[in-house]
């Protein structure tokens, strides 16, 4: 399994899959009626289908690695993310 601590700002990954737990949360959500259920495994599922290689953004002050990505959104708007790079195997180094 890939780990997130080796990577560097300027790094690039390919989004893989959507992270069981926002898959979870989503489903969680849906169940719950919750507006805007699912929004961050939703958006992962896009950025996959559009643009699916990333840079490393930065490194926060607890060491957790950021990627940012844009993605067209449903009305052809562009939507910024920036998202977490899990310790697990939803990516790999370019």
């Amino acid at each position: 399994m890939p780990d997130p601590k080796l990577l560097k700002v300027g790094d690039q990954i390919r989004i893989l899959k959507v992270p069981e737990c926002d898959l979870l949360q989503r489903k969680q959500e849906v169940a719950d009626a919750i507006e805007m259920a699912g929004w961050t495994a939703d958006s992962i599922e896009q950025i996959i289908a559009q643009c699916p290689i990333v840079k490393v953004s930065h490194v926060d002050e607890y060491d957790c690695v950021w990627y940012e990505a844009e993605i067209v959104g449903k009305d052809e708007d562009i939507q910024h993310h920036s998202l977490i790079i899990y310790d697990d195997d939803t990516w790999e180094h370019v």
